[in-house]
């Protein structure tokens, strides 16, 4: 149980240069006004991901439900993004694509990205273009690196995001240089953690990774966890913690790179909630760039996730919850 999660956390890095590699020649011919990506949980988050980067050269909407929005540009790119290929939201997004682009057509205005299963076989049948994330058999949430670098690099192809190939491969060296530093003190507060319920706050420029360890604590911790953004919080959240109906402990994320006033912020509210009762751990976020920034700080939410989930006894990796949801309501559609 603890060897596969820690060979997946030390890999990180490897995902980042393989999908560079497999991805290469990825690309949407076309041109467009918008992006639409449709991707559920660990599929969604790349495109997340690419609007914190900033990286895409025109809007990018994540759509997270059944079928496809119809509220876009009147040239929008389709991503139907699902790891496994067989997520029922995102496999429903690719039968509501327009009409006028049944079949071959398909090509000229979608883009998948998955490991393989049905959404593959479809993109293949219609000979859609596909970022593969060559990593069949994890969880989602774990190939966030592959995911993203074959969505970028693909879309960078196709003059709808900013090449960033030699950052990336930076990023990948940083990783590989500081991951197996940050296990002791993902772990120490891993042992912090046990028993409480943590809230992640960064910067509104560093949400995403704090949302990010907060889905790595349910998926591979399976305890609640939550998150918000510095300085939004501090103007209703924060209240809630003068009275609160469980034990809290917050995680500062931060960098050098905040804003002066968050910088502030952030050493006020830590104050203010050690005064009542809240407890407050800090951690230094490295990296000279905000991709590194962030990738930093996942690496560290996946070493403090397993840990916590040592902690309790559990298996980081399989998510029984979900696939139990799912057999239920296979089960409802089949009556």
């Amino acid at each position: 149980m603890s060897q596969e999660m820690r060979d997946i956390i030390l890999k990180q890095g490897d995902q980042i240069r393989h999908s560079l590699d497999v991805n290469k020649d990825v690309k949407v011919e076309g041109e467009f006004d918008s992006i639409v990506l449709a991707g559920m949980g660990g599929s969604g988050h790349p495109g997340d991901l690419l609007n914190a980067l900033d990286l895409t050269t025109v809007p990018l909407t994540v759509h997270r439900s059944y079928s496809l929005p119809h509220i876009f540009g009147k040239k929008p790119l389709t991503i139907i993004s699902s790891y496994s290929g067989n997520t029922e939201e995102a496999l429903s997004a690719y039968e509501d694509l327009p009409a006028e682009l049944a079949g071959a057509k398909k090509n000229q205005y979608t883009l998948a990205n998955t490991s393989g299963g049905k959404l593959l076989e479809l993109a293949k049948r219609d000979n859609v273009p596909v970022s593969l994330i060559d990593y069949p058999g994890m969880q989602p949430r774990h190939t966030l690196f592959a995911s993203f670098t074959g969505l970028v690099t693909a879309l960078a192809n196709s003059n709808l995001a900013q090449n960033i190939s030699s950052e990336l491969q930076k990023t990948a060296d940083m990783i590989d240089a500081e991951v197996a530093g940050l296990e002791a003190p993902a772990k120490a507060l891993a042992d912090t953690l046990k028993g409480k319920t943590p809230v992640f706050y960064a910067a509104d420029i560093m949400g995403f990774a704090a949302k990010n360890m907060k889905i790595q604590t349910n998926e591979n911790a399976k305890t609640a966890a939550f998150w918000n953004e510095f300085p939004e919080f501090n103007h209703n959240e924060m209240v809630g913690m003068t009275n609160p109906q469980a034990v809290f402990h917050a995680v500062f994320l931060r960098t050098a790179t905040d804003h002066p006033q968050v910088s502030v912020r952030m050493d006020v509210t830590k104050q203010m909630y050690e005064e009542w009762g809240v407890g407050v751990t800090e951690i230094a976020v490295k990296g000279e760039t905000l991709l590194e920034q962030i990738s930093y700080a996942v690496v560290f939410g996946l070493w403090l996730t397993h840990h916590l989930a040592l902690n309790y006894n559990t298996d980081p990796i399989p998510v029984k919850g979900v696939e139990d949801f799912k057999a239920k309501l296979k089960k409802i559609a089949e009556r």
